[in-house]
């Protein structure tokens, strides 16, 4: 089993697509240029033809919608027919063109919108072991693109509209609805999941979704964001295997500019758009292993693929960290190890 942990290097842009302006802003401009031409209409035909309110609304209202036209007793003045020449050939084609925009916004919404749900419901159903992140906000949608682009099967939920199109837009699956609601999270394939990040903006909401999350599934790997060190507690008291604290992360990333100046430049590099290309990840011993049984040394891992093994966690929980080269490795042992994917994909195939 091979499990990515941590992500240093390049990486590469996410696909986006979407339109200039969506089907709603165009309705919503075409209503607006609808009222404009009977509004238009409804005050030219009062200081034209000197009609009451009702009788200028009545005659705007049966010329632009092609009902019927019958003139005002006493017929029009000469200006009054040019009035509403000009009112007919504007307000049909306004009309018109709205209805037109109506049917491509119902077309769009029920049968398009109806089609993509079914194509993403499907492809939800046959992920396995994916991410699951709750909230699209600036740190859900960071964290969704670099897994997309480490290509980490991802489905995100929120339940800002904007936010799952936008997600969608990049290509990213998206479930909207309320994250805290369990029905939500089983559409997302929690059932399936390997990994849930709650990332929302509302504390409470990031406790409610870890517990949901940890008493469904108490195998799954839970990942929360929290606003300060007391939220951070409870809500590992709630379950979660991790909780970031971006304060706090701010906090150590300046203290780490001032302390280690260069190994942080360094970090910085490495995590850039640069020539370094450097991962960090489990890998489980699998029973048949050939490197089972044996030492590092033994085994000889880095002259033979290029990778450094940062820690071995044994199979009894014991982690070693900077494993001296005697160190014996078992079935179910996990590796930490770090190099180019190229090598750690060496390294897979021994493990």
């Amino acid at each position: 089993m091979r499990v990515q942990v941590v992500w240093i290097g390049h990486h590469g842009e996410v696909r986006r697509t979407g339109r200039a302006m969506d089907e709603y802003q165009r309705l919503r401009a075409t209503l607006g240029v609808l009222f404009t031409v009977t509004v238009f209409g409804v005050a030219g035909f009062m200081l034209i033809e000197d009609l009451s309110l009702v009788d200028a609304l009545y005659e705007t209202v049966i010329t632009i919608s092609t009902v019927g036209y019958t003139e005002p007793a006493g017929g029009l003045t000469e200006g009054g027919r040019i009035f509403t020449a000009v009112l007919i050939i504007v307000g049909v084609g306004s009309v018109f063109y709205t209805a037109a925009v109506a049917l491509e916004v119902f077309i769009d919404e029920v049968v398009v919108g109806r089609r993509r749900a079914r194509r993403e419901e499907r492809m939800i159903d046959r992920m396995q072991g994916h991410t699951i992140v709750c909230g699209y906000g600036r740190v859900g949608s960071s964290v969704a693109a670099r897994l997309a682009a480490s290509a980490v099967d991802v489905v995100v939920v929120d339940a800002n509209e904007d936010r799952v199109e936008r997600a969608r837009a990049h290509d990213v699956v998206a479930v909207r609805g309320d994250a805290t609601q369990e029905e939500v999270l089983t559409a997302a394939g929690l059932d399936r999941a390997g990994v849930i990040i709650a990332c929302v903006h509302g504390d409470s909401d990031n406790l409610s979704i870890v517990l949901s999350a940890r008493v469904r599934r108490p195998d799954l790997y839970v990942l929360a964001r929290a606003s300060d060190q007391d939220v951070e507690r409870r809500i590992k008291m709630a379950g979660a295997n991790r909780v970031i604290t971006p304060p706090e992360v701010g906090a150590e990333r300046l203290a780490a500019l001032v302390l280690n100046p260069d190994l942080t430049e360094f970090v910085d590099i490495a995590a850039g758009d640069t020539f370094l290309e450097f991962r960090v990840e489990q890998m489980m011993l699998s029973p048949g292993s050939e490197l089972a049984g044996q030492t590092l040394a033994d085994n000889r891992i880095r002259s033979r693929v290029g990778t450094l093994v940062l820690a071995v966690r044994q199979s009894d929980g014991t982690v070693v960290t900077n494993p001296p080269a005697d160190t014996v490795l078992g079935v179910g042992d996990a590796l930490f190890a770090m190099g180019t994917a190229d090598q750690l994909e060496q390294l897979e195939k021994l493990v």
